[in-house]
């Protein structure tokens, strides 16, 4: 879906150019600056489109999400699209700057300004926008490489990252008014351009303005926290809402009092009854590491969710691959089974020494009919493929379902290549949102 989604978007990009009366002016270029023209209109067009697409799949819209099959597969776009769209904005910027050099330098005539169709008030406002365009694809530059860079706290990524809607503004006015500079604004290309372009915009705002899923938004109170075996927090949420549709295995983001940013955590258990949402959380990185003393009983919480399409909905055999902190997940979906399901749900469960979850596991996989084995890595070494495939002979002719370390899933991904099993039958989350 990944690759089709890049690849509609690269089709669309280019239509967006060739459908416009440009195509014909590049065809027809007889000199550099012509030529050059030509190619700041295409890395232009195709910039602003991708950007675009960036920002509308920031906003966490459900109709965007399930189209790229969950929210975690739609940030991975989001990663690609918003790349594609920076780099051919700097093409688009170098273009414009190495025109400039040229003519200091006397190796170009400076080309004669074509008289500008914009007039009045919407002439003035375009001159100021692009006044402070090229300062503003600068600090661009900068918010890009901190998200770039891992070591940069995730706090500070975020609120640097605010920054990105605002700029994309600039950025946006300028691609929008370009087209009324060279008739394009009537033509089919020009009309696609403006289309993300005005939906851009739209998120842009969402995003300004901190309405990113706001129809998801429910408010909720923090019930109970513990200390759940070493550096796990047990916490429970009591939601106020009545309307919180919850599928086991889907995640939400949780935003505490004390902080500005919302954090993804997969839910472990969702009491309808009583309305409590049950997290288990490892208490690694700048945030959770200072969780559990920053927040207390009855401290106000907005959960916004549930996302992600990792809902065991298949009616087959199901072999379930979790490591660490990963089972969360699997508990709610065990809590959910009617204990029918004889031989149809397997689950393979590694950890690192004893895992606190171990005793919950075995008496509730006992009841629920769950197939169960637990791998201490301490004793037994890191699982591997091989082992997965002596433990469940079946997974050959199962689906999937792995939560656990980036390169836990690596393993299985190659593990399920080399024994030529597709991997389409593969399911997880990823939860890397930077």
């Amino acid at each position: 879906m990944k690759f089709k989604a890049l690849l509609v978007l690269f089709i669309v990009s280019i239509l967006s150019y060739v459908l416009s009366p440009s195509m014909d002016y590049l065809l027809k270029a007889s000199s550099f600056n012509s030529f050059r023209i030509q190619l700041m209109y295409i890395t232009g067009s195709m910039g602003i489109i991708f950007m675009s697409a960036a920002v509308i799949i920031s906003a966490r819209l459900s109709f965007v999400n399930k189209i790229f099959g969950g929210l975690d597969k739609a940030y991975d776009v989001h990663r690609i699209t918003a790349a594609v769209g920076f780099f051919l904005g700097v093409f688009h910027l170098l273009l414009k700057l190495l025109n400039n050099l040229l003519i200091d330098l006397n190796v170009l005539e400076a080309p004669v300004k074509s008289v500008n169709k914009l007039q009045g008030f919407i002439l003035e406002l375009y001159k100021a926008c692009y006044a402070y365009l090229e300062p503003a694809f600068y600090i661009m530059i900068i918010v890009v490489l901190l998200a770039i860079i891992k070591a940069v706290p995730y706090y500070y990524f975020r609120v640097t990252h605010k920054l990105i809607s605002v700029l994309y503004l600039f950025v946006a006015f300028h691609a929008f008014m370009a087209p009324f500079r060279s008739s394009w604004q009537l033509t089919v290309g020009g009309s696609i351009m403006h289309i993300f372009i005005i939906a851009g915009t739209v998120c842009a705002f969402i995003s300004i303005f901190n309405l990113t899923g706001i129809m998801h938004r429910y408010t909720g109170k923090v019930k109970n926290k513990k200390h759940f075996g070493d550096n796990i927090i047990q916490l429970e949420i009591q939601l106020q809402d009545k309307d919180f549709k919850f599928n086991c295995g889907q995640f939400v983001f949780l935003k505490f009092s004390y902080t500005m940013e919302a954090h993804p955590f997969s839910v472990a258990g969702w009491d309808k009854n009583n309305k409590v949402l049950t997290f288990y959380i490892k208490q690694i990185g700048d945030f959770t590491s200072k969780l559990y003393d920053k927040i207390s009983a009855d401290d106000k919480v907005v959960v916004e969710g549930p996302y992600g399409e990792f809902t065991f909905q298949d009616t087959g055999k199901q072999v379930w691959i979790a490591g660490g902190i990963g089972i969360t997940p699997f508990l709610s979906k065990i809590n959910s089974l009617n204990g029918n399901e004889t031989n149809n749900v397997e689950l393979i469960y590694s950890y690192m020494g004893k895992s606190p979850f171990e005793d919950i596991l075995v008496q509730q996989c006992a009841e629920k009919n769950v197939k169960l084995h637990i791998i201490d890595s301490q004793k037994e070494g890191l699982l591997t493929f091989d082992k997965i495939m002596e433990l469940s002979p079946d997974i050959v002719s199962s689906t999937v379902w792995f939560c656990g370390p980036v390169m836990f899933r690596k393993v299985v991904e190659d593990g399920m290549k080399q024994n030529n099993i597709s991997l389409n039958k593969l399911h997880f989350d990823n939860f890397s949102f930077r």
